[in-house]
């Protein structure tokens, strides 16, 4: 495996992981921003609310697109370790 494949493996990898980690990060981002909202408008000062609310969402995002943000990774991974053996023939 040459350096050059190596950080193009890297970089996949590094894209993959903020894709993943992006998808729920947004969705959190926005719930929170609405509960915020909701609790400025409602004088509601309670916050376990919106912890709670922003948890249900990012657990629903996983369950319902889970399988679609993990299929990158297991596909480099894949391609990953099919290149060591390629590599040690």
């Amino acid at each position: 495996m040459s350096d050059t494949s190596f950080v193009g493996y890297l970089f996949s990898f590094m894209l993959d992981a903020a894709i993943l980690a992006g998808v729920p990060l947004a969705v959190a981002t926005l719930v929170g921003l609405i509960v915020s909202i909701f609790q400025a408008v409602t004088q509601i000062q309670d916050q376990s609310l919106s912890q709670t609310v922003k948890i249900a969402a990012i657990g629903a995002v996983l369950l319902a697109f889970g399988g679609v943000l993990v299929a990158p990774l297991m596909t480099d991974t894949q391609v990953l370790f099919d290149s060591f053996s390629a590599t040690r023939r």
